[in-house]
């Protein structure tokens, strides 16, 4: 009974933590400088002490509220449902809504892919985001290949936002610009949806 009443303390304890350090996150407009350890403690209304024998780290207590964070934002875009029309069109929208939201998030979405990549598993938002661009996709992409193309995307999404400083030498793509961003993701998915791609 003692260690039920524990657990439950345990994990009402860092819930509160994370929720404290999530919105410190959100109120910093994602300058992560300003979300410090001193600031969570506060917030939570916990020692520091707490905040390390629970997290081991600030990077991994940031880690898990961006992660949150981001799969609340991945939920929210629907990438075959932005506008009525073709399937390309539609995917198009929704990948350049998506890109747009790391474009204004640049250190909380920075944070979210390189842990990702650092750490790689299927509960990761890539994973996730990844999932989502399978079920944007239309029919008429062949299943066996369905999956590599979702990856090539997602894969260019990632590459551009973390890449955006070069893009315009390596590219010529001003990825700070909605022209830009318009004109490079219409290339790519132009590229996606080539007719070779969609054929056995």
């Amino acid at each position: 009974m003692n260690k039920d009443f524990n657990q439950n303390t345990d994990v009402d304890v860092k819930e509160n933590i994370i929720d404290a350090t999530t919105e410190l996150i959100q109120k910093s407009n994602g300058n992560l400088d300003q979300v410090t350890i001193r600031n969570i403690a506060n917030k939570a209304g916990v020692s520091i002490g707490l905040i390390n024998y629970y997290f081991e780290s600030k990077k991994k207590l940031i880690e898990i509220c961006v992660e949150r964070i981001i799969k609340q934002i991945i939920f929210s875009f629907k990438f075959n449902q932005e506008i009525n029309d073709k399937p390309k069109d539609k995917l198009l929208s929704g990948t350049i809504s998506v890109f747009k939201f790391l474009k204004e998030n640049p250190e909380i979405v920075k944070v979210s892919i390189l842990s990702d990549l650092s750490s790689p598993n299927m509960n990761t938002n890539s994973v996730t985001s990844f999932k989502g661009i399978i079920n944007a996709l239309p029919d008429s992409f062949p299943k066996d290949k369905k999956n590599v193309v979702a990856f090539m995307l997602l894969s260019t999404i990632q590459s551009a936002f973390l890449l955006r400083n070069v893009t315009k030498d390596l590219l010529d793509f001003d990825l700070y610009t909605d022209e830009g961003i318009q004109s490079f993701f219409q290339y790519v998915i132009d590229l996606l949806f080539a007719p070779d791609l969609l054929t056995d």
